[in-house]
């Protein structure tokens, strides 16, 4: 384990309150730099160099020549993809997160595929000094602009499907909204436990130290037990899970109040960039995500544009890491389910 601010049970314990502080202190963040940011276009600059983006056998080439891992579960049979999950893990999550979907798809549907980058500012960065950071939103959609390009032209002419989990779900969300969905190389959105509302209470005194603090000290790193308080809370049904998670060795102790304010800019403007999207779209949440109440995702289905094209599969019993929890089979059964309804081109 890295760091050593806190112990591996203080370590889950900062891990799965995360989504909480960002969600109630962000919009508080995002005061100390006017009002909250817009779905809006990235900038796309890049840094002058003589090789562009480029994809390897594990990692890619990003539109800053920033290098990142990357992992892909192809068919089984060697067969060329038709269908591929690009799929963009949660905070403090990895690449790896998406093993039984790929091994779901792989042994369920002919012809699926799934890619998984590494995130900038997480725990596999190999950039040690950005993990827990992020300068820009624009970098993560940036990131998932290019590596959606690298994937089409080794598949040219797979449908590709972006799914995003916790975290992962706003900058999918927010990349689909920067631009026209026939622009974006993306055929479909999968969100997995999107953060839209949460059952519990920050202290206004944390609130008022992280928007004086931001706005003052933009790379300061927090450590999240100093946020997340002392109680245990379930993200699956199985302690043991939470336990082994807890040890990860991609796991980020801290993360900047640059990158919360980021978080929690992305939250408040999620409605704003529902009402943008056209594609077919399909929500997963359980009734037992302490992060999002079951009434906040639907209202939250209720903003995109194409009513009729949302889909919200509501699991009452499951909890936050939905692909981990004790419905997975049903889940991973519901994914595939909805990708096959689909009238792909």
């Amino acid at each position: 384990m890295r760091g050593g601010l806190i112990n591996a049970r203080s370590l889950l314990r900062a891990e799965v309150y995360l989504p909480l502080i960002i969600l109630l202190s962000g919009f508080i963040l995002s005061g100390c730099s006017g009002h909250p940011q817009p779905c809006k276009k990235p900038s796309g600059k890049q840094v002058a160099h003589s090789a562009g983006p480029h994809l390897a056998a594990e990692s890619y080439s990003s539109f800053d020549h920033s290098h990142f891992p990357f992992r892909k579960w192809l068919p089984l049979d060697g067969s060329e993809p038709s269908i591929i999950v690009i799929g963009l893990h949660g905070i403090s999550g990895a690449s790896q997160d998406f093993q039984n979907l790929g091994t779901h798809l792989q042994e369920s549907m002919q012809g699926a595929a799934v890619y998984a980058p590494e995130l900038r500012g997480q725990g596999n960065d190999p950039v040690t000094s950005r993990r827990g950071d992020i300068q820009s939103r624009e970098d993560w959609i940036n990131d998932l602009r290019t590596f959606t390009r690298l994937v089409r032209q080794q598949h040219p002419q797979a449908c590709i499907i972006w799914h995003g989990e916790s975290m992962g779900a706003l900058i999918a969300l927010h990349g689909l909204a920067s631009f026209p969905d026939k622009r974006s190389g993306c055929n479909g959105l999968i969100l997995s436990s999107p953060i839209v509302g949460t059952h519990r209470e920050v202290p206004s005194w944390k609130r008022n130290i992280l928007r004086l603090a931001s706005g003052l000290f933009p790379r300061i790193k927090i450590s999240l037990e100093t946020l997340g308080g002392k109680d245990e809370v379930l993200v699956t049904n199985d302690s043991v899970h939470q336990e082994q998670s807890a040890t990860n060795p991609y796991h980020v102790p801290a993360f900047t109040l640059r990158l919360l304010n980021t978080l929690g800019g992305m939250i408040e403007s999620s409605p704003q960039c529902a009402k943008t999207i056209s594609l077919p779209v399909l929500i997963l949440h359980g009734g037992h995500d302490i992060f999002s109440r079951p009434d906040a995702v639907q209202a939250f289905s209720e903003q995109f544009s194409q009513s009729n094209g949302v889909r919200r599969n509501f699991y009452p019993e499951s909890y936050h890491l939905l692909l981990y929890g004790h419905e997975r089979d049903r889940i991973l059964s519901d994914i595939s389910e909805w990708i096959l309804s689909l009238s792909l081109p």
